[in-house]
């Protein structure tokens, strides 16, 4: 599913998996997107200040920061983004671990591997584009 984005929203990827990371810069970017890309939690708040993104993805379980402990960061610190779109990578399918992040209310949480018509699907919706 290749449908080109003109406006150029930016993306905020994190992502600890580098092929992973990689992959998700270059497809996106092939859609137009504008990409910044971080390879854990504390280098994707650090990017956070600058790059002021129009939604985030970002993997559920990483070393340094997880991606609950960065949503959980931001929605308690930065009030600008209280309401930004963040989407979840991740390969922790127990329902227990979707709970526990719900009350963050996360856009969408996608399992891996990841299906990427669906990524696009969702964030499509999270940026008012859905066809």
């Amino acid at each position: 599913m290749q449908r080109p984005v003109p406006s150029r929203e930016t993306i905020l990827v994190i992502e600890d998996e580098e092929s992973l990371r990689e992959l998700l810069q270059d497809e996106l970017t092939s859609l137009g997107f504008r990409i910044i890309t971080a390879r854990n939690g504390v280098d994707g708040l650090e990017k956070l200040q600058d790059a002021e993104p129009d939604l985030i993805i970002c993997d559920r379980a990483m070393p340094a920061m997880t991606g609950y402990e960065l949503l959980e960061r931001i929605r308690g610190i930065y009030p600008q983004y209280r309401d930004l779109p963040f989407i979840f990578l991740t390969a922790l399918t127990d329902q227990r671990d979707r709970l526990a992040v719900r009350d963050l209310k996360p856009t969408a949480y996608l399992e891996k591997p990841l299906d990427f018509n669906e990524l696009v699907q969702a964030i499509e919706k999270a940026l008012g584009k859905a066809a």
